[in-house]
């Protein structure tokens, strides 16, 4: 068992928040938003501007040079009072939770007090809590089992056991429902940028935790605002209720009939971005989104793109568009040739996160701060969120549970290498913006725009290099044949070598399926089975 392996069992159960005590004055990123931070300034003891007197420690058996040096005056009474006032207040502020960082200028956020935010700046935390965070839900309106003789092949042990009392169906998605969870939390920030913009924040998110409680009521308190109401009505859009747009009936659905996906079973990245296109276009008047699903995972045709986002058959402007890209960044972890533009994505203004990328589970990562990227973690069994017909109706207690302040973070040397990558395309500079930006970036490209799709469907076009940049998945898997894969690193990327054991032309599609208790690795091959080693 290597480091990262190490690390990763321990971090299944110990998973601590991360703690604010970066001394590089990295900036922190949060879906193309910046919030800087400056490393510690330097603390002096004397007058003299070249000269730093370090004491010390108190509990030194050792006299210092001051302490046996004879006093020249005695202390008035007043001064005592002042060196103890300031030696008091020195303490306060200089140690917090075992990480002291000290921040200055006008563009420096202010840091969190309060224990439970460890020290990171409050704007940061703000716009972290603002964002959906979608969970297990559990006690919703039962999902029917499939009849299908083979869909409880497909189920994990601990869901088999889960549900062993559940006759009508699966009532909670807990065990298996974390990446359609994932895929849900994406789409309902892009709602949420598109119609309240990037710069919204939940209201009350650092107010109402030093502001005095609101006096007992009898009856929850509603949302009433004009933005509050907004957030509302894109949250009952992905209520616990076949009634709703998006839905976890609805995704689940559609993975049965389009996907090959059974109820209780885990969703691959593009089984999720399949479903999140199926019913976007389904409801098109309550999402007001076009969505893009990358066909080759690594390349954005653009007249592809455009057909899609365009107004109508007469105007070509675009309209709002999510850009869908699963892709995976190599075998069984990200190859660190793709490090640099993965961290930039989430630097990009049209970014709305990652879903995925965590082995034998889905989270859904929204930002960075060097290497370490802060995720929502859905794995939280919480109690159905309803469907309500208007959005008055809604609780601040019912959407409360849609949002989360505690942080959590993994470097990217641990994150799975298969992933759902989105970006909001608004209109036509938006569009400009993010090609410029990823002919910028620095390291080996993730994405790549092309002007003109190929002729034949599927077909993708070769590129030097294209081996070892990045691989595309399918969901499905077959049986017949066996082909032996084997993988090689190098500082150029991921070279892959594969022999067929039988006769069959191979596909270049890949997927790495982890479910919430197993991980599988499959490749897809015309009529063969893949052996991963």
């Amino acid at each position: 068992m290597n480091g990262v392996e190490i690390k990763r069992f321990v971090r299944y159960f110990y998973d601590p928040p991360p703690k604010y005590d970066d001394m590089s004055g990295t900036s922190i990123w949060l879906l193309g938003k910046e919030y800087k931070a400056t490393p510690p300034k330097p603390v002096t003891t004397t007058d003299h501007d070249d000269v730093v007197e370090v004491e010390s420690s108190s509990d030194s058996h050792e006299p210092s040079d001051a302490a046996s040096a004879p006093s020249t005056a005695p202390e008035t009474q007043q001064q005592q009072q002042q060196s103890q006032q300031n030696a008091s207040e020195s303490q306060n502020t200089s140690s917090f939770d075992d990480a002291q960082l000290v921040t200055g200028g006008e563009d420096t956020p202010s840091l969190s007090n309060d224990p439970s935010d460890r020290g990171w700046p409050i704007p940061f935390l703000d716009d972290f809590e603002s964002r959906v965070w979608m969970t297990y839900r559990s006690n919703f309106t039962p999902i029917p089992r499939s009849h299908d003789v083979d869909s409880s092949t497909g189920l994990s042990w601990s869901v088999r056991l889960r549900n062993l009392t559940e006759r009508e169906g699966f009532s909670s998605d807990t065990g298996w429902g974390c990446m359609i969870r994932s895929g849900q939390s994406l789409l309902a920030n892009a709602l949420i940028m598109l119609r309240l913009g990037r710069d919204w924040r939940r209201p009350g998110t650092h107010t109402s935790r030093t502001a005095s409680p609101p006096p007992p009521s009898s009856e929850p308190p509603t949302y009433t605002s004009s933005s509050t109401q907004t957030e509302a009505s894109i949250l009952s859009l992905f209520a616990d209720s076949p009634s709703a747009p998006f839905s976890i009936h609805r995704f689940v659905h559609h993975g049965a009939t389009s996907c090959g996906k059974h109820p209780g079973q885990w969703f691959g990245p593009s089984a999720t971005a399949s479903c999140i296109q199926a019913l976007s276009a389904e409801c098109a008047s309550a999402a007001g989104l076009r969505v893009y699903v990358t066909p080759s995972a690594s390349e954005v045709y653009e007249d592809k793109f455009r057909s899609i986002a365009r107004a109508s058959a007469t105007d070509a402007t675009i309209t709002p568009t999510l850009i869908l890209l699963g892709i995976r960044l190599g075998l069984d972890r990200i190859t660190p040739v793709y490090h640099e533009a993965l961290k930039s994505s989430l630097t990009y203004p049209q970014s709305i996160g990652i879903a995925g990328g965590r082995p034998s589970s889905s989270h859904y990562f929204i930002g960075c701060q060097g290497d370490l990227f802060f995720y929502l973690d859905p794995h939280e069994t919480r109690a159905f969120l309803p469907y309500h017909a208007s959005s008055a109706e809604y609780t601040d207690e019912e959407i409360s549970t849609c949002h989360t302040r505690r942080l959590r973070g993994l470097r990217i040397s641990e994150m799975d290498p298969s992933m759902l990558i989105g970006f909001l395309i608004k209109d036509e500079d938006d569009w400009e913006d993010w090609k410029r930006r990823l002919k910028e970036t620095k390291g080996k490209a993730i994405v790549h725009v092309l002007d003109k799709e190929p002729p034949v469907p599927g077909e993708s076009r070769e590129r030097k290099e294209a081996v070892d940049e990045v691989v595309s998945f399918d969901d499905e898997e077959e049986d017949d044949e066996t082909v032996t894969v084997t993988g090689k690193e190098d500082e150029e990327g991921v070279q892959v070598e594969a022999s067929v054991a039988a006769s069959g032309i191979a596909r270049s599609e890949a997927e790495t399926e982890a479910g919430d208790d197993a991980v599988k690795v499959s490749v897809p091959q015309r009529d063969t089975a893949v052996e991963a080693v």
